[in-house]
């Protein structure tokens, strides 16, 4: 019998990671299931203030000939890994009716762009029959449920994640810097994202106590696992899997914005009056018909904002970003994630702001946000056959130089 299991909010400040827990499924459930398709790791609204660090949930196609049992399993290692004395709100669910996962579509498409209400989604799974299950406030329900129906027939890509062994979560991550730039330029454009040229920094390493030691990303499953094959490092990992996910899409940015606080999307707007404030943010807003927006194009947009301050009043554009919530000293503003120049008013010697898309540079990228790499390289269709190294659950190491870092 094919099921789907959907996981969020297993992880805190403090450590674990809900895509490790979906490792371990992977890896210590068998016989009870089995993964038969690419794991899903599902990125949703960046800008929700109660997310977890990424806001990302997970979904496991898998097969199992005893769902009662398998779900048992499941739960018992949710409540063994997720970090509910540290604030994690985790939610799971089992959908053994795979018929209903269109009713859960819209679920999934407001929970990229806008609020969601959790009693909501309690109604709907107990409506679909779905199995459900919680810990702390069990607000990961919302993420885990919204997981379920995004599927290959939208735009993804695919993420290699490697993982520590326990005894080195909270340790510096060795990486030899040198072999991730050979790694970039040998795999580039099929894998992105993977150094910062500008402030010469590893872009594919977390830095908190989690047990994530590389996270590399691609178009496709074999590109990500050339990839990590060239990364060189000093430490032994416990494994690592490859997920298909909605990173790098824009997904969460296709729809008009409604000016609504939490809230994602576009808006096309002339641009009314541009200042630059405090810390070297740039200021803009735009006019839409009676109304005006403000928006925030902050320093560490890097060359977003250096592009944007080319910016004069007149100028057409469409702004891509999510709402935040006004306080009592700052207005509510949209916080830019990337601008479409439509038309310039004027030109001038100095001035080379052209029409096209300007987005910001990668080491300021959200999970979501699509880079320059991936414009015309989008991709929706069923994906192929698991690679054939898509997991690796045995211990694995490579000697690094002692000096990378």
């Amino acid at each position: 019998m094919q099921c789907l299991v959907g996981i969020d909010d297993t992880d805190s400040s403090s450590g674990s990671c809900t895509t490790y827990l979906a490792f371990r499924i992977a890896r210590d459930l068998h016989p009870a299931l089995k993964v038969v398709a690419y794991p899903r790791l599902v990125r949703l609204n960046p800008n929700i203030p109660f997310k977890t660090r990424g806001n990302a949930a997970v979904c496991l196609p898998i097969e199992t000939d005893d769902p009662d049992e398998a779900f048992r399993q499941i739960k018992r290692l949710l409540a063994k890994l997720a970090e509910v004395s540290n604030g994690a709100n985790s939610g799971l669910v089992f959908l053994e009716d795979l018929s209903v996962l269109p009713h859960l579509r819209a679920l999934y498409q407001q929970a990229l762009s806008g609020l969601v209400n959790r009693h909501r989604v309690e109604r709907l799974l107990r409506e679909l029959r779905a199995r459900t299950f919680t810990l702390g406030n069990g607000m990961g329900l919302v993420g885990a449920a919204s997981s379920l129906s995004f599927a290959e027939d939208s735009d993804h890509t695919f993420e290699l994640i490697a993982y520590r062994l326990k005894d080195s979560w909270g340790t510096p991550r060795l990486v030899d810097a040198s072999s991730v730039r050979a790694m970039d330029r040998l795999t580039f454009p099929h894998t992105f994202n993977n150094y910062d040229y500008q402030k010469r920094k590893v872009l594919i390493t977390p830095h908190g106590p989690d047990p994530v030691f590389v996270g590399i990303r691609g178009d496709s499953p074999a590109a990500v696992a050339t990839a990590f094959n060239q990364v060189r490092y000093d430490e032994s990992l416990e494994g690592y899997m490859v997920y298909l996910s909605n990173q790098h899409t824009d997904a969460h940015l296709a729809n008009p914005l409604n000016w609504k606080v939490f809230s994602s999307g576009w808006a096309d707007g002339v641009v009314d009056s541009t200042s630059t404030g405090p810390g070297g943010h740039l200021y803009v807003t735009i006019r839409g018909g009676n109304e005006t927006h403000p928006c925030a194009i902050y320093e560490p947009t890097g060359d977003l904002r250096r592009a944007m301050k080319l910016l004069r009043p007149g100028d057409s554009i469409r702004v891509f970003g999510g709402v935040r919530r006004g306080t009592p000293i700052h207005p509510k503003v949209l916080n830019v994630e990337k601008v479409e120049v439509i038309a310039s008013v004027s030109r001038g010697p100095k001035r080379h702001l052209r029409p096209g898309i300007y987005v910001s540079s990668p080491r300021a990228n959200r999970h979501l946000t699509k880079p320059l790499i991936r414009y015309g390289r989008e991709t929706a269709r069923q994906a192929s056959p698991r690679f054939k190294d898509w997991f690796w659950a045995e211990p694995i190491s490579r000697p690094a130089p002692a000096r990378s870092r």
